[in-house]
């Protein structure tokens, strides 16, 4: 009798386990399947919606990439053909919340930028408003959204299969940011420059955050405090008249870590004088 109970608690237990096994297959297929769908749904807006520039390519990221054609200092004049030229009119029409475009040549980020209403919507919705885990780029709702305020915070997701912000934390590599010192960040009717000058780790409730100041001296004193935290060292002269963006995502060296890039906005026509 107990060889019998002993042979039907065995056989329970490895259906138990076999039960488990399943499930947990059954989510990581579920939750590839799901990346898939928003990676696919982001290139399918890409495709429609922005011209790609003369030359770019997909594919992986390097630490070796060229660095588009601008100056030594980064502030130099860019080349017309490395922007994307973007259609709002129909980005509008999948999200009139889609505010901007952000692009980093020779990298995955090449995404539309939405300002919600609060900052959770868009952590587990793609643009479009589809439930998927990717989620979207999208500003603080505290900022103004029109890229105004001192310091614009746009947040995106850390996500393991590379996609979204997830090589942000590659600027601690100092080689990866001379790869890639810029990014371009479109606008109805404006294209800047996102000259990058600072990228660490932090803390998600630090002064990284901060994006109202009382006064020029103030902010100054900000520029100089996240500059001084970087792990790259970038040529680029920062003043109390410029607007910074702040690109956030999820890193992982202690509980609740981001990674932040901090970049100063060069409208175009301005970087060409």
């Amino acid at each position: 009798m107990a060889k019998e109970i002993r042979k039907w608690a065995a056989l329970s237990l490895s259906l138990i386990c076999i039960g488990v096994a399943a499930y947990f297959c059954g989510r990581l297929f579920y939750a590839a399947l799901e990346y898939q769908r928003g990676d696919e749904l982001y290139e399918k807006i890409a495709e429609t919606a922005v011209t790609e520039p003369v030359g770019s390519e997909e594919g992986g990221e390097s630490d070796e990439s060229p660095a588009p054609s601008i100056s030594a200092s980064v502030s130099g004049i860019a080349e017309e053909s490395e922007w994307p030229e973007v259609n709002f009119t129909a980005l509008q029409e999948i999200n009139p919340e889609i505010v901007a475009w952000l692009y980093c040549p020779d990298t995955v980020i090449n995404y539309p930028v939405v300002h919600g209403e609060d900052n959770e919507y868009y952590l587990t919705h793609l643009v479009n408003g589809t439930s998927n885990s990717n989620g979207c780029l999208f500003i603080d709702c505290r900022n103004s959204g029109d890229f105004s305020d001192g310091n614009t915070v746009i947040y995106g997701h850390h996500m393991a299969s590379g996609r979204m912000f997830a090589s942000l934390v590659r600027y601690a590599n100092q080689a990866y940011y001379e790869a890639h010192p810029i990014m371009y960040l479109s606008v109805e009717g404006k294209t800047y420059l996102l000259e990058l000058f600072a990228g660490y780790t932090t803390t998600e409730d630090s002064s990284a955050y901060r994006m109202q100041f009382d006064t020029s001296s103030e902010f100054a004193l900000w520029l100089k405090e996240i500059s001084e935290k970087s792990d790259f060292t970038a040529d680029i002269k920062l003043t109390a008249e410029d607007r910074i963006v702040t690109l956030s995502t999820c890193a992982y060296s202690f509980e609740n870590a981001r990674y932040v890039v901090h970049g100063r906005l060069v409208e175009l026509d301005e970087a060409s004088e």
